[in-house]
């Protein structure tokens, strides 16, 4: 009796187990987008190119990574939300003038995302900006299919 017990544990474990590995696998996604313009995230710039980003559900750190470099840094996020579920995953960055800031990403399927707090850099154009200019707008980039 005992050793159909343990038996039943184990077996109970086990699909646990695999149920819980599924579940994040699900929540993870990993999107690649070709970018026509550089752009920066915590201070570091990035040239114009093709890039993956790796978004894990529940998780604050974002990867991204330059395909052809290999140029690759973590970030902190924190999570937003939308009021509409997402068709396409998408990469949003604030502008001012010709520089790019990368500021949210949304994940295809749901309507939750990601914000990337603004650096210092950014902090300080848009103090400037506040003074002199007129407001920062933003572009959507969408990120399109599985990576290559």
């Amino acid at each position: 009796m005992k050793q159909h017990i343990v038996r039943f544990l184990h077996a109970g474990c086990l699909c646990l187990a695999v149920s819980l590995t599924s579940a994040f696998a699900q929540s993870s996604q990993l999107l690649t987008v070709d970018l026509p313009f550089a752009f920066e995230v915590n201070n570091q710039q990035f040239p114009a190119g093709h890039y993956k980003v790796s978004v894990e559900a529940g998780h604050p750190a974002v990867l991204l990574q330059d395909v052809k470099s290999k140029q690759a840094m973590y970030t902190i996020s924190s999570p937003i939300r939308s009021e509409k579920t997402r068709e396409v995953a998408s990469l949003v960055f604030t502008r001012y003038n010709d520089r790019y800031f990368l500021s949210k990403i949304w994940m295809t399927g749901t309507d939750s995302g990601r914000e990337l707090a603004p650096s210092r850099t950014e902090r300080d154009l848009v103090r400037r900006w506040a003074k002199s200019a007129p407001k920062p707008d933003t572009k959507v980039v969408a990120a399109l299919g599985l990576p290559k």
